[in-house]
Order: structure tokens, then sequence, then C-alpha cells
């Protein structure tokens, strides 16, 4: 006996996600409070362990962002009103914040050893290109958000010249 499952995949719930997005100024700072850790004239031995801990922080704001994004701002739905794209930008999810976990871990072990002064170099270089790959990815949910305006708005257009 065989039994029959429906197919399901992901679509963009654009008024949710773009809500989420917006109501998160928690994740605004710290991401801007990093960039100026690191382009900063201090010292790293003065700024070393305060990077290491906004680097905590965006970690654990991205986990929080991430599932509220995956939980609302995208919908199970039939494989017939699938949206590719929406699926792929929620399996970025994972893999940016295993990333972030990795460098995480990276400099608080650097931290432990002693070295995240000497490394700081280091870490702020592996930083900058994590959030230029967030940076993307945040873009293109962006233009997700605004394909899904445009089509509702074609959507509202129509109805209304039928």
């Amino acid at each position: 006996m065989s039994v029959k499952t429906p197919v399901t995949t992901v679509t963009l719930n654009p008024a949710f996600l773009q809500e989420i997005k917006d109501s998160n100024p928690d994740l605004a700072r710290t991401r801007q409070e990093l960039r100026q850790c690191c382009r900063g004239n201090q010292p790293p031995s003065l700024v070393a362990g305060h990077l290491i801990r906004l680097l905590d922080e965006l970690r654990d704001h991205l986990a929080l962002q991430f599932a509220l994004e995956e939980a609302y701002g995208f919908m199970e739905v039939h494989q017939s009103l699938a949206n590719p794209a929406a699926a792929e930008a929620k399996r970025q999810h994972c893999g940016l914040y295993l990333e972030i976990s990795e460098l995480c871990e990276r400099a608080e072990e650097l931290q432990y050893r002693g070295l995240a002064v000497q490394q700081f170099g280091s870490i702020v270089q592996q930083l900058e290109q994590f959030d230029q790959r967030l940076r993307r990815h945040d873009q293109f949910e962006e233009k997700l958000i605004e394909q899904a305006a445009d089509r509702h708005k074609g959507n509202e257009l129509g109805v209304q010249n039928a």
C-alpha cells in the first residue's frame, strides 16, 4: 500500500518578512557597532575584547532574526505555488548562522589563548567578509519583498481593470 503525501515547498510572506526586518533595532545597532569597532583608530589591545563580545551579540541577534523570519516570513505551500528564490533565501540562514558561530568560536579561542590582540586583523577581515555575505543576503530578501509587492500591485490593478 502506498501513501501519497502532498509535496510542499516554500514561498515568501512579504508583509511579515518586512515587518520582522524592520523591528530588530538591536541587530542593526550591533552590526553598526561592529563596523565602528573594526574601522576605529583605537589599538587592538583596547578593542579586541569588545569586538568578541559584539560578535557573540551578533550571533544571538541573528539566531532570533532567522528564527522569526523562518517562522513568519516564509510559508510552506503546495509545490504549484513555490518560489525557488524564497526557498534559497531561507536556506541561506543556516549557512550564515554557522559561519558567524564559527567566527565567534575562533575569536573566543584566540582570546582564551591570549592571542586575540595579535590576531585582531584576521578576526576583522573574517568579520568583514561575513558582513558582506550578510548584506548580500539582506539585499536578496529585500529584492524578493519588492518583487512580491510588485506582483501584488499588478494583481490589484488586474482585478480593478477587469
